[in-house]
């Protein structure tokens, strides 16, 4: 359960070989003209040689549009590898997103799907976009954006009236920012970079979002569908952001009188948070509205209460109002499921992709998670979990911190009763517990059929010939806690030979996969959450056979990770004892040796067996 034109062609084509690499970008163009606060000209061109068939998907055009990003103009081209052209795209032949997940939604895709006939070949691609009235940010520079891709020269461009302030940041980009008079009235930033090598995939290793080459451009002060802000720091855009929400919490008398009937017998302000919290999971479901302020703007309280849908936005607005309605204060908070941290000195809408609630109580601090009500009240899932968040209020926006689990929370506590017969036959009883991101790890097991959850189950527990009889999967509603209990019959558990039965101990954990050895490895490890797994495991000796030989005892202690293996017989029975603690964080990338020995051990420990003899 454990468990992304042709220029020295030889010489491209040697990298593909020699590091997997599957394309170039040859040549990547970000021009902006921006006229006013309100309007501006995007011009784009990117030039891509593809090695091989890996790379296919980057033959594809995609250009996100809306009524406010109109595509004006477009044009492809496809050479062989001899310079030939083989193929002209056409803006005839472009098709527009006709279906869409969301329930109304002003955002639209632009595609053209495009197959190589052959390898290596180069794509040119050259569009231009018109944008109004939602200048919050600029187009993002990011010539690489993927693994195993170089880049051989890259620029932006950006021209903005002088009386427009622009603001800019770096990540993994050591070329400087160059800016300069067009006119009196235009200045002009410029950035370029050249001879990216590709990124290598490596095993743990941090998100990509976090290694890759990009900078952000954003105007100070802005004008977004018809509304003013400005971004000097995170304190303003929340300023803005609270100008959205203002006047949205109000609701209906009768729906406010209802709300208080619902809380008022109830003791602590948490009981009535969960009351709340409850109500809107009986009374909402989640659908995304893109509309309104280009999406960043949710619908008022009062609509979402009699429709009973809406998305992140609409449905933490409407949790607030329903709180307020009950005296009790919460905060809109904006948060990116993508970026772990934001840029502190950087406030910008485009690092935002999501919308939870914060409850501050008196000896608590409550996150709410409003598009999916059915987790516990308060539980951080590992979407949100230690990520940077801007809390939004009357005072402004507050950069913030989601608290993250400790490594040992995170809990998997199994108890495995094994009754061995003389044939080799096994009964089973589990009984498996988990808690925070182990339960969420879990979770899909409670929305399956049982058809579904018996075939997941047998990749739990995986045992030979098993013959399930009971399976009941529970979960907690008031904490992130889950229970499988479990009676299987394996009709070939133990292997029989002779005199003997060779009984594996744990049929618990399996599907550790053990990375290879790198000794040439670039990243430093980085292991995204931490977790502690214990398994107390009884094996019952059938009559007529004793004990011939035991694995010894394990401790192993590493900066990553610990764990402990000890078995012991008594009298009729074997009790094994498992314990894995893994430890999240960023490790030198000098102990991924130690990290592939360790993952051996482990799955050599977990496939130990006990040999019992038959006594004479």
């Amino acid at each position: 359960m454990k468990k992304l034109l042709l220029i020295s062609l030889a010489f491209h084509l040697s990298l593909a070989t020699a590091f997997a690499q599957k394309a170039v970008v040859e040549e990547y163009a970000v021009e902006v003209t921006c006229e006013s606060a309100t309007h501006a000209v995007q011009h784009f061109r990117k030039v891509t040689t593809i090695l091989s068939e890996q790379g296919a998907s980057l033959a594809t055009f995609v250009c996100s549009c809306s009524k406010n990003d109109r595509l004006t103009s477009f044009k492809g081209v496809v050479n062989d590898s001899t310079g030939r052209i083989i193929r002209k795209l056409k803006e005839s032949e472009l098709k527009k997103t006709e279906y869409s997940p969301y329930l109304a939604i002003d955002d639209y895709k632009i595609f053209l799907y495009y197959t190589p006939p052959v390898y290596p070949v180069t794509i040119t691609y050259e569009w231009t976009v018109d944008s109004r009235d939602n200048l919050i940010e600029f187009p993002v520079f990011n010539p690489q954006d993927d693994y195993d891709i170089s880049v051989k020269n890259a620029s932006y461009s950006l021209k903005v009236p002088k009386s427009l302030s622009v603001r800019h940041a770096k990540q993994n980009i050591d070329a400087q920012v160059s800016v300069s008079d067009v006119s009196d009235d235009v200045q002009l930033f410029t950035l370029e970079v050249s001879n990216l090598p590709m990124l290598k995939k490596e095993p743990l290793t941090p998100p990509l979002t976090t290694r890759l080459p990009l900078a952000r451009f954003a105007p100070t002060d802005f004008i977004y569908y018809g509304t003013r802000g400005n971004q000097r720091s995170w304190t303003d855009y929340g300023l803005w952001e609270y100008s959205l929400i203002r006047g949205l919490d109000q609701l209906p008398d009768a729906v406010q009188q209802e709300l208080r009937q619902l809380t008022d017998t109830l003791k602590t302000p948490r009981e009535k948070v969960a009351a709340l919290y409850n109500h809107l999971e009986k009374t909402t479901r989640y659908v995304a509205i893109l509309l309104g302020i280009g999406g960043q703007k949710p619908a008022p309280a009062a609509d979402v209460c009699k429709s009973g849908y809406g998305d992140c936005k609409g449905l933490s607005n409407y949790m607030r109002a329903m709180l307020k309605a009950v005296g009790i204060d919460s905060h809109y908070t904006t948060i990116s499921t993508v970026h772990q941290r934001f840029l502190p000195d950087f406030a910008s809408a485009g690092q935002m992709n999501h919308v939870i609630l914060q409850v501050p109580l008196p000896n608590d601090t409550l996150w709410l998670e409003c598009t999916n009500p059915e987790l516990p009240m308060g539980y951080v899932h590992g979407e949100i979990a230690g990520h940077d968040a801007i809390e939004v209020s009357e005072q402004g926006g507050r950069l913030v911190q989601l608290p993250i689990y400790a490594d040992s929370t995170n809990l998997m506590q199994s108890s495995l009763d094994i009754r061995i017969h003389s044939n080799g036959v096994a009964d089973l009883k589990l009984r498996q517990e988990t808690f925070n991101r182990q339960y969420e790890a879990g979770r899909p097991l409670l929305k399956m059929t049982d058809d579904e959850r018996l075939k997941a189950f047998h990749q739990i527990l995986q045992v030979p010939q098993a013959e399930i009889s009971r399976l009941q999967v529970t979960a907690s509603a008031w904490e992130p806690k889950m229970v499988v209990d479990a009676e299987v019959r394996s009709n070939s558990y133990a292997t029989q030979t002779g005199q003997r039965l060779f009984v594996p101990l744990c049929p618990l954990h399996h599907g550790y996969s053990v990375p290879n050895a790198m000794t040439d490895r670039q990243q430093d490890i980085f292991l995204d959450w931490g977790y502690l797994d214990v398994d107390d495991i009884t094996l019952n000796i059938p009559d007529g056979y004793l004990v011939e030989s035991l694995p010894k005892d394990i401790t192993i202690e590493q900066p990553f990770a610990t764990f402990n293996f000890s078995i012991q017989v008594d009298g009729n029975t074997i009790r094994i004892r498992n314990r894995l603690l893994r430890h999240a964080g960023t490790f030198d990338k000098a102990l991924f040796l130690q990290l592939s020995a360790f993952y051996r051990t482990l799955s050599a420990t977990y496939n130990q067996k006990v040999v019992l003899k038959k006594a004479e």
